[in-house]
């Protein structure tokens, strides 16, 4: 039978592919829709790839059929050894994915000018589609448009596809890059990634598919081992959007959208968009999309954690991907429909092993991550307001 091992090959920091790791002894890939993934492999300390896997070469990791699940930096090369250890011991080496290189910037406010010309407390966004407002925020600050101080000489852009509709937005100044894209993507219902192009991290911009209808997994289907579903209910059934306020007449607009989980809940958020000049002729489209934006990240939450079995007719990578609507059938035989936040792939010498998220929160589920990401914007929060202070 042909192994469907994952196969791991090794780059430098120009992406120069270095070599394979043949020999690894387990291997974890978590793949994430509009996030950051990560990845692990084991391996004996006398591996012949042992002194390629070192900080400042990452890693490339495909399938059996050469599909590039992920890329990325090695960032933890770590050894150890224990009195039963035959050799020289074992390697641990942990890397992320390359979306990494978008949380290394902010979104400056004028990015095309020098740092001590930043007089603008905001950057405006006004395109005809989301994609565009995407690329455009990559390619000034971190791309090929970026200063010559700034620019990354690996980035590059896919073609512009025009996903999603017009976009009318003001980003604050200097808030992370990668936080603004996902903010951005997720109200749109986009996706977006970096992945390794022949000798460049090209940045994509992506619509995912909807195959409920053909990527459905059920016991009676024989393709799943294990499921489990758990709900978390909103934190913002209702935004509260206030623009203006300081050097323009406030101005404050109420967002509702009732969670299907919890109809009869109501729970307010107040979402500060008073550096808005309510004079602007795009005002509605600004707290339009602030609303919308508070609500998408608000939402209640269900969570299926499912093991599907890869068959010839429904593999992961070929047939559905991180960002694709799934189906699973559920107890009773309710079927579930949601988005696959991640895929955990676990990979060693005997074959590979799949299990996806479907719904929820990519990072975990249940109450503690929504506290954590209630913490995150909190901080997200407090960090806007100290550099609303500072212009």
């Amino acid at each position: 039978m042909e192994s469907t091992a994952l196969r791991v090959y090794v780059r430098d920091s120009t992406l120069h592919r270095l070599g394979q790791v043949a020999d690894y002894t387990d291997l974890t890939v978590v793949p994430r829709f509009n996030a950051i993934g990560a990845m692990t492999m084991t391996l004996s300390a006398d591996s012949p790839s042992a002194p390629l896997l070192v900080e400042g070469n990452g890693l490339i990791v495909k399938t059996a059929a050469g599909q590039t699940i992920m890329s990325g930096p090695i960032r933890t090369p770590d050894w150890s050894r224990s009195e039963s250890d035959a050799g020289s011991g074992k390697l641990t080496i942990g890397a992320i994915s390359d979306e990494e290189l978008l949380a290394r910037y902010t979104c400056w406010p004028s990015p095309t000018a020098a740092i001590g010309s930043q007089t603008a407390a905001v950057y405006k966004i006004n395109v005809a589609a989301v994609e565009t407002g995407m690329r455009n925020l990559v390619n000034l600050n971190a791309g090929p448009g970026a200063l010559a101080t700034r620019k990354n000489p690996l980035l590059t852009l896919a073609a512009n596809g025009l996903h999603g509709a017009a976009l009318v937005r003001e980003v604050n100044q200097f808030d992370n890059l990668l936080t603004v894209l996902q903010d951005i993507a997720g109200a749109a219902g986009l996706g977006f990634r970096v992945i390794q192009v022949g000798s460049s991290l090209q940045f994509q911009v992506f619509q995912p598919a909807d195959l409920s209808g053909t990527a459905r997994f059920s016991f009676g289907l024989g393709n799943l081992t294990d499921a489990s579903y758990s709900t978390t209910p909103p934190t913002c059934t209702r935004a509260i959007v206030v623009a203006g306020g300081g050097t323009s007449p406030r101005i404050c607009k109420t967002y509702d959208r009732t969670d299907p989980l919890w109809p009869g809940l109501v729970l307010e958020q107040f979402v500060d968009q008073t550096s808005v000049d309510t004079a602007s002729v795009d005002l509605t489209a600004q707290m339009d999309q602030a609303g919308e934006e508070a609500l998408t990240s608000g939402a209640g939450q269900g969570s299926l954690a499912i093991s599907p079995i890869d068959l010839p007719m429904l593999r992961y990578g070929r047939d559905y991907n991180v960002g694709d609507t799934v189906s699973a059938q559920l107890r009773g035989g309710t079927w579930y429909t949601d988005t696959v936040r991640e895929v955990t792939l676990t990979s060693s010498t005997g074959g590979s092993s799949t299990k996806a998220t479907v719904g929820g929160d990519f990072s975990s589920t249940g109450t503690v991550a929504r506290i954590y990401s209630y913490i995150a914007q909190l901080k997200k929060d407090v960090g806007r307001l100290k550099t609303r202070k500072a212009a």
